[in-house]
This record gives structure tokens, C-alpha cells and sequence, in this order.
């Protein structure tokens, strides 16, 4: 017998266009072996149109338990939770069955770092890190989707079509993309290594390393968000990625991008200093091409530690506060920076002791700017 969806309450406040499309809709999810309770629940999250895209991700798995994956990976429950909890997936009751096969092959590859000579903490914060990068990807995927396939009088039987169609033909190409991507991030990271050699004899990484971190600000960005919409507002914040990935090759990487400002970080102070003019002149460029916002730089030298492919300690703090005390267009140095980049290449004015906000003591700064820019005047 077949479905009164109206009934059910899963056709209200539709007009009768609306109404058929969703019928269709919902007769083909049910016939598709799509329960009432799951029918219902998309219903009233707003998400019914995506039941197609979600079913082609999951397929045609069987469910199984925490305990089922653990006896079938040869990895115990107490460290496949973790590791669920540590990539977003919340276990809530180890006695559901909310696991699918390609969760089994997951924890089998845990058990494979494992035997690699991975510990238990490493791949944990592999995870964890994992899953903060991939979020934003994940989201950028589904913009891109709804900007791409979503259509001007689309009824949620036709979007959910179009969606489905999209994703059996796209997300295949999705996971050798992203295997490609961290295979170019990790070559690039082999590149830039520098702390290996001296770590031979104590077999470890150093618990800190000397580094160059670099942070670049636009400026009035808060302001301009008053007058233009969200997507002109990440459009800039976008192009200033795109900017600052263009300048930092190795041995120079773009660590991150934070709202409307990036970090850069090098083990050769030179190098990064090089970066900064480069992305200041690019910035520059693109000011007078597209009305692109100008830039406050700052550079710090010190101790930091790695964790999770960011940077923490004192000179990631004195670049920030650094940056904030530059002026628009300009890159603000502290005195480790001037001294270790030298004075050969690189032309130095002393813009005094600065008291800086969570930071002991006055900092001598210096606004760099290239020795050439001196024989071009």
C-alpha cells in the first residue's frame, strides 16, 4: 500500500506545483528502499533533494557496530572511537549499527599504520588535523556544487536528479584529486626539511626549531565588509591566498589563511623576507588593476613548535603584533629578521622600540624594503 505522504505531514505548506514534484520525489526515495523516519527527518531538516547525493555516498554498505569493525579490523574499540571521534564522526552508542564497510577498510588501514611503526598518538593527531583540513574542503565541494548545478525555478524532484546525476559522475574524480594534492603538499614539505640532520643522533625532531613566521594583513577588510556583500568579502580573502601561494615556494610555506590575513613560515629568514616583498609588490599590482585592498607585513624570528602543520610560540606572536604596528604597503621587521636576512640585499629604517601587546619588553622594529628600490630612485 502505498505512502499518504500528505498524511505523514511531509507535504505542508507546499503550493500544488511544489506539492507534485515532492510526491515524485518522495515515491522515488521509498521505492530506492529510503524509510518513513529517514523521509520525514530530511523533510524537516530542509535536506529531502539530497537523500539521492547522500545514499550515492554511502551505497550499498552494510551496517555494522564499533565492536563488529573492531573484530573485523584487528583494531580494539577503545582506539577506533578515538580515532571516529578524532576525524568528526561522534560515536554515540557503541551498540549502533551506524558503520559502514568502507568504515571496516578504515580502521584495518589504522592497523596498518600500526604495524608501519606509527603510534597510537601520531595517528591520532594525524586524524584530528586530517579532519580540520578536509572540513573546509568538504564545504568548499558542496558550494561548488550548488553553485554549479542548482537552477532558477529548480523543484526539489529536478535538483535532486540533476545532484545525483553530478555526484555519480564527479566524486569519483574527487579522491584521486585529493590523494594528488597532499602527494604535492608532503614533496613540498621534503623539500623545505632542514631539521633533519642535526636530529640523526637523537633520533627525534627537535622539540622547537628556529623559524621566520611572516603574517600579512589587509588592511580596512572589517570596514569593507559594511559595504559589499559576503561573496565580494571572500573574494578578496580568497585572491590574498591566492596571492600569497604564488610567492611562497620552497623554502617558504603558506601555513594558513585567517579571515582576512595569511601566515608564511621559513627556516631561511632571507627567503621568506623575499616572499613578503614579493607579495607586496604583487598586492601592489593588484591594487592598481583591481582595487585590491593594500597590505600590512610583519616578520619575527625565534623558538616555535610544530603541531598539527601550524606554528606556536613567541615569534608567531610577535609577527601578529608586529603586523598590526606596520603601515599599510609596508613590511615591519624585527631586529632577528634584519639581522639574519642581512643588509646586502635589503635596506633597513629604524621605526623605533615598540611596546606590543603580549609581548615583555620593547621590540626594536625595522621597515624593510629592497636595496634595488634605492637604485631604481
Amino acid at each position: 500500500m502505498a505512502t499518504d505522504f500528505e498524511a505523514e505531514g511531509l507535504l505542508e505548506g507546499l503550493d500544488d506545483q511544489a506539492k507534485e514534484a515532492r510526491v515524485r520525489l518522495l515515491e522515488q526515495l521509498e521505492g530506492d528502499g529510503v524509510g518513513l523516519d529517514e523521509l520525514r527527518g530530511a523533510s524537516e531538516e530542509g535536506r529531502l533533494a539530497l537523500v539521492p547525493v547522500e545514499r550515492i555516498l554511502v551505497g550499498d554498505q552494510d551496517r555494522h557496530t564499533l565492536a563488529e569493525v573492531a573484530e573485523c579490523s584487528g583494531v580494539e574499540a577503545e582506539l577506533l572511537e578515538r580515532y571516529w571521534r578524532a576525524i568528526g564522526l561522534a560515536v554515540a552508542d557503541p551498540d549502533d549499527a551506524m558503520f559502514l564497510d568502507a568504515d571496516i577498510e578504515a580502521a584495518r588501514r589504522v592497523g596498518q599504520l600500526r604495524e608501519a611503526g606509527m603510534d597510537d598518538e601520531s595517528i591520532i593527531e594525524i586524524a584530528r588535523v586530517m579532519s580540520s583540513g578536509l572540513n573546509p574542503v568538504a564545504v568548499t565541494i558542496a558550494g561548488a556544487f550548488a553553485s554549479n548545478y542548482l537552477r532558477e525555478g529548480d523543484d526539489e524532484e529536478r535538483l535532486a536528479l540533476r545532484m545525483a546525476e553530478a555526484s555519480r559522475e564527479l566524486l569519483p574524480l574527487l579522491g584521486p584529486a585529493l590523494e594528488h594534492g597532499l602527494m604535492v603538499q608532503q614533496r613540498a614539505l621534503v623539500r623545505q626539511a632542514s631539521a633533519l640532520g642535526s636530529s640523526l643522533e637523537e633520533g627525534r625532531l627537535p622539540d622547537a626549531q628556529e623559524v621566520a613566521i611572516c603574517f600579512a594583513d589587509l588592511v580596512g577588510f572589517t570596514r569593507m565588509g559594511e559595504g559589499v556583500d559576503a561573496s565580494q568579502l571572500g573574494a578578496v580573502a580568497a585572491r590574498l591566498e591566492d596571492l600569497a601561494r604564488d610567492v611562497a615556494e620552497p623554502p617558504v610555506r603558506l601555513v594558513k589563511m585567517i579571515g582576512d590575513e595569511v601566515m608564511l613560515q621559513s627556516n631561511d629568514t632571507k627567503a621568506l623576507l623575499e616572499a613578503a616583498l614579493s607579495l607586496l609588490e604583487v598586492a601592489e599590482a593588484a591594487d592598481e588593476e583591481e582595487d585590491f585592498p593594500a597590505l600590512t607585513i610583519g616578520l619575527a624570528q625565534g623558538e616555535a613548535i610544530q603541531r598539527g602543520g601550524d606554528w606556536f610560540g613567541r615569534p608567531v606572536n610577535l609577527a601578529s603584533r608586529v603586523t598590526d604596528r606596520a603601515r599599510p604597503d609596508s613590511i615591519l621587521v624585527t631586529e632577528e629578521v634584519k639581522d639574519a636576512a642581512g643588509e646586502d640585499d635589503y635596506r633597513y629604517s629604524f621605526a623605533g622600540d615598540r611596546k606590543l601587546k603580549g609581548v615583555e619588553g620593547p621590540v626594536k622594529l625595522f621597515r624593510a624594503r629592497r636595496a634595488s628600490d634605492d637604485e631604481a630612485e
